[in-house]
C-alpha cells in the first residue's frame, strides 16, 4: 500500500512550473506522474540497498515529476526539449548524445531515447557529478521502456497545458522589458525539468553567501545580496548543455522565428561591481567602474525610477550592467555608499574588481599540466580507498583548474587513460567526449 510519502501531490509537481496557482491540467499530469512513479519503483526495489544506482523514494518522486514534465512539454508544444535536440544536432550532427537513433526517432514528439537520457541526466546531477553513470545502464533502459509505454498510451488524449505555453508568449511590452525576460530565462535554467539541477547549485551559492555575510556582520544586507546573486546567475551562468547561458537557452526555446531571438542572443555578460556616476544627457548616463576606470554609457531607458541622489559623483555605487541590443542597461538593485578611503582601498585592491571586464581565461598550459600530472599520479582517495586510472581520469575531468580544450587534447593525445563511464565496457564517453567534457566543465 502506498503511503502519503510514496505519492506525488501538487506540492511535488508545482516546483517544476513557473506560474502562481494551478493549471486546469495539473490534476491530469499529477495522476500521470504517480503512474510513472509506480513504473519506476519496481526497478528501484530490485536493487540492493548499497547499489550505486539506487535512489530513495523522494528522489524517485522527483524523477517521476521530471519525466512527466518532459511529456507535458512535448504535448503542450512548449519546446524545451526540442530546443535541446535542435542545438545538439546543430553542434554534433545528431539529435542526442550517446544513443544510436533509428528512423523512428522524431524530434518534437516523445521518444524512448529522450526518456533514457533524462534519467541519466537526473542521476548525474543528483550526485553532483561524483558518479560517472553510464547512459546505457540496463536499469535506465528498463525504466525508460516502462515509462514510454505509459506515455504512448496517453499521447493522443493528453491535454495541453496552455498556462505553461502562455508563459513563454511574451507580449510587446514584455519583449522590451529586461526584467520580464530575466524572470523567464532564470526560471527556465534553474527550475524547469531540464535544468532543475541548477536550482540546487543556486541554493548552495545563496547559502554560502548568506553564511559569509553573517560572519562579516552584514546580516541586514543578505536579501539584497541574494537578489544580486540571482540576477547575475540568470545572465551569466553557464549551463551543463553546450555551455549556453540562460538567455541563449530561452532564445532557442522561442526559436529563430521569434522576434526575441536576436535580442536574447545579443545579451552579454552582466558586470556587477563598484561604480561612480560620471555624467549624463537626455539619452545616456555615464558610469565609471572604479577599479578598472572603464566608462559605460548606459541608456536612460534602464534608469527609470533611479533615485536622483544616486547621480552624485561623490557616492560609491554597487550595481550591475549588461549590454543588450548594442546598449548598456542597468540591471538589478543598486546600493550606495559614502565615499571613504578604506572602501576605495578595498575596491582597488580586489583582483576580481580590477579584472571585472576581462574574460575568464584558463590557467597557462604548463600549470594545467602540473595539476593534471598530480591528479593522475594520486593512488589513494580522501577516505583511503585505492584509485585506479578510471578514478583519476574522472577526477581530472571534475577539476575546475583544467580547461575544456586542454582536457580534450590530453585525452586525444593518450595522456589521460581509463576515462569512461562507470562499469561501461564500450567507448560511450570517448565517443561523446566534447559533450561530456562541457557537461562537466561548465
Amino acid at each position: 500500500m502506498n503511503t502519503d510519502k510514496q505519492r506525488i501531490y501538487n506540492g511535488d509537481w508545482k516546483p517544476f512550473h513557473p506560474y502562481a496557482g494551478s493549471a486546469p491540467t495539473d490534476f491530469y499530469y499529477i495522476t500521470l506522474a504517480n503512474k510513472v512513479l509506480a513504473a519506476i519503483r519496481p526497478v528501484e526495489e530490485s536493487l540492493a540497498e548499497d547499489d550505486y544506482r539506487k535512489i530513495d523514494i523522494a528522489e524517485q518522486k522527483e524523477l517521476a515529476c521530471i519525466l512527466t514534465a518532459y511529456f507535458e512539454d512535448v504535448i503542450s508544444q512548449v519546446g524545451i526539449f526540442q530546443a535541446f535536440t535542435r542545438v545538439h544536432r546543430r553542434r554534433y550532427g545528431k539529435f542526442l548524445p550517446f544513443y544510436t537513433l533509428g528512423n523512428d526517432y522524431t524530434p518534437g514528439e516523445i521518444n524512448i531515447e529522450d526518456v533514457q537520457f533524462l534519467i541519466w541526466h537526473y542521476h548525474m546531477q543528483l550526485n553532483n557529478l561524483d558518479v560517472p553513470y553510464s547512459p546505457g545502464l540496463d536499469t535506465f533502459a528498463v525504466m525508460a521502456a516502462d515509462v514510454m509505454e505509459l506515455f504512448e498510451a496517453e499521447y493522443e488524449t493528453a491535454p495541453e497545458n496552455e498556462k505553461l505555453l502562455h508563459y513563454f508568449q511574451l507580449d510587446e511590452k514584455e519583449q522590451t522589458n529586461l526584467y520580464a525576460l530575466h524572470s523567464r530565462f532564470l526560471w527556465l535554467c534553474t527550475q524547469s525539468y531540464l535544468f532543475s539541477g541548477n536550482n540546487y547549485l543556486l541554493d548552495e551559492l545563496a547559502d554560502s553567501l548568506a553564511e559569509d555575510a553573517k560572519e562579516a556582520g552584514m546580516e541586514e544586507h543578505i536579501p539584497d545580496m541574494i537578489n544580486l546573486l540571482c540576477s547575475d546567475f540568470g545572465f551569466n551562468h553557464v549551463t551543463e548543455f553546450m555551455r549556453l547561458t540562460p538567455p541563449r537557452w530561452l532564445a532557442e526555446v522561442l526559436g529563430e522565428e521569434s522576434p526575441l531571438y536576436a535580442s536574447l542572443m545579443s545579451l552579454g555578460h552582466k558586470y556587477s561591481g563598484y561604480y561612480r556616476y560620471e555624467s549624463g544627457d537626455e539619452h545616456t548616463t555615464r558610469f565609471r567602474h572604479i577599479a578598472s576606470d572603464r566608462v559605460l554609457e548606459v541608456t536612460n531607458r534602464s534608469l527609470v525610477g533611479l533615485p536622483h541622489q544616486m547621480k552624485d559623483p561623490s557616492l560609491i555605487l554597487h550595481t550591475g550592467f549588461v549590454e543588450w541590443n548594442g546598449e548598456w542597461w542597468l540591471s538589478g538593485q543598486i546600493s550606495s555608499y559614502e565615499n571613504s578611503e578604506d572602501l576605495l582601498d578595498q575596491i582597488t585592491g580586489d583582483d576580481d574588481e580590477y579584472n571585472l571586464f576581462e574574460p575568464e581565461a584558463d590557467l597557462p598550459e604548463d600549470e594545467q599540466q602540473i595539476i593534471l600530472t598530480d591528479i593522475l599520479s594520486t593512488t589513494e582517495g580522501d577516505e583511503g580507498q585505492p584509485l585506479d586510472e578510471a578514478d583519476t581520469a574522472w577526477q581530472a575531468l571534475l577539476s575546475d583548474e583544467i580547461g575544456v580544450e586542454f582536457f580534450i587534447a590530453q585525452v586525444q593525445a593518450g595522456q589521460i587513460k581509463g576515462l569512461g563511464f562507470y562499469d561501461e565496457p564500450g567507448h560511450l564517453l570517448l565517443d561523446n567526449l566534447r559533450f561530456v567534457t562541457e557537461y562537466v566543465k561548465r
